[in-house]
């Protein structure tokens, strides 16, 4: 869910490799899947939020995904 004006680039990050998982275009709720080679081993990822035209890339916290597993991001507003 992104609460920002802002549109955000959602990446997804493990094992230092980010992958781009879509746009979130600013107040809207998008959903994106995450690749099973991210999940499957059951390691921990972040989510990268990164806004169109700006330098500010915010991070999540470290969790656990496993196969199957629904996850709920939201960007609040700036």
């Amino acid at each position: 869910q992104n609460q920002s004006f802002s549109d955000m680039v959602v990446y997804a990050v493990s094992g230092g490799q980010r992958i781009r998982l879509g746009l979130a275009t600013g107040n809207s709720t998008k959903s994106f899947p995450i690749p099973q080679h991210l999940v499957r081993t059951g390691g921990t990822i972040r989510f990268q939020a990164d806004p169109v035209g700006s330098n500010r890339a915010p991070v999540s916290e470290e969790m656990t995904v496993q196969p199957g597993d629904v996850v709920s991001l939201t960007i609040p507003p700036q």
